[in-house]
């Protein structure tokens, strides 16, 4: 039994799921998703589902789980909320609840009851690990490591696997499974056609929580990128944000200017914001945020010639045996 965590918004998600599907093919075995975190952060999740709190600095739950809602085409992830009984699911998130840190809750129970599971972890906070005497192994973050793969046993995967190495080893059989619905609204349509007739440059610029969090990209690491660019023929810079008013406002420091920019608006409501992912993924050029949303509509995209610009990027290349095993203290 491989299980593999999953949270956030629709970027960490599918990530996620690229890295357990990634095991599935590799491995052929079924991968189970560990989805408690929708379950943690139900209230809140089902407030924003709601009341769509437009540029809320704390909103930081986002849609809850929406994988399958965004790509009917993926393959049906098998979900620890289904695996188990309904009254032993909510045992589990009771007994989760009461953890000062949350994020193993589910590792925890398990390894608890005698489940015997190896930790392979690529993200987190040591604090969890407290109190742990199962195996516990780490691999460098955003790096693809075709030896996480090849642990004996059972293993419980937590990290974020942002990487395209994971993606591109199925590459076609992931296109497949990430096809975007037909875009169907006219306000959509009219975007995707301007996209299509022009040298498209999508200009991610995550806001909101990350604002709170000081993860927000400086208006220069924009300004550079766009005034390099501007000088292509036929250039027009398509914006998405989660926060466009300040977008908006602070054009100038932006490097846009009003003849050739256009901001992506209508799409903020959940069911709808994936479309932003979907028009980015169509464009030339994507000058990406600090954020997943993008990552994933630069790894979608398929246009010729695309070329993506990011503040970092994550090496593709194998670091295959660098695996180390963590001594608990």
């Amino acid at each position: 039994m491989d299980i593999v965590y999953m949270n956030g918004g629709l970027g960490n998600q599918v990530f996620q799921y690229i890295f357990a599907r990634y095991l599935e093919e590799t491995k052929g075995e079924q991968v189970l998703i560990d989805d408690m975190h929708f379950f943690l952060y139900e209230d809140q999740i089902n407030y924003n589902l709601t009341n769509n709190p437009a540029n809320t600095p704390d909103k930081t739950t986002h849609n809850g789980y929406e994988l399958e809602y965004v790509f009917p085409n993926a393959s049906k992830p098998t979900l620890m909320s289904q695996y188990f009984d309904e009254d032993v699911w909510q045992h589990m998130k009771t007994e989760t609840m009461k953890m000062p840190l949350q994020r193993l809750g589910v590792f925890r129970q398990l390894w608890e009851n005698d489940v015997d599971l190896i930790l392979l972890l690529e993200a987190g906070d040591i604090r969890e690990l407290d109190g742990l005497t199962c195996p516990i192994y780490h691999t460098e973050a955003n790096r693809y490591n075709s030896a996480a793969a090849k642990l004996g046993g059972d293993v419980y995967f937590f990290g974020y696997w942002i990487n395209p190495g994971w993606f591109n080893r199925y590459r076609e059989k992931f296109l497949k499974e990430f096809a975007f619905r037909p875009l169907t609204d006219p306000l959509n349509l009219q975007y995707m056609n301007e996209i299509q007739n022009s040298y498209s440059i999508g200009v991610h610029i995550r806001r909101g929580d990350f604002v709170r969090l000081n993860w927000a990209l400086p208006e220069d690491y924009y300004y550079t990128e766009v005034k390099n660019l501007s000088a292509r023929e036929n250039a027009k810079f398509f914006v998405f944000s989660d926060d466009l008013e300040w977008c908006k406002n602070n054009m100038k420091e932006l490097g846009f200017s009003d003849k050739n920019t256009v901001f992506v608006d209508g799409n903020y409501d959940y069911k709808n914001n994936y479309i932003d992912m979907q028009l980015m993924s169509m464009c030339n050029v994507i000058i990406e945020g600090a954020s997943s949303f993008s990552y994933l509509a630069s790894l979608l995209n398929q246009t010729p010639g695309f070329r993506a610009v990011r503040i970092r990027n994550n090496p593709e290349d194998d670091i295959n045996g660098h695996i180390q095993r963590v001594t608990m203290g």
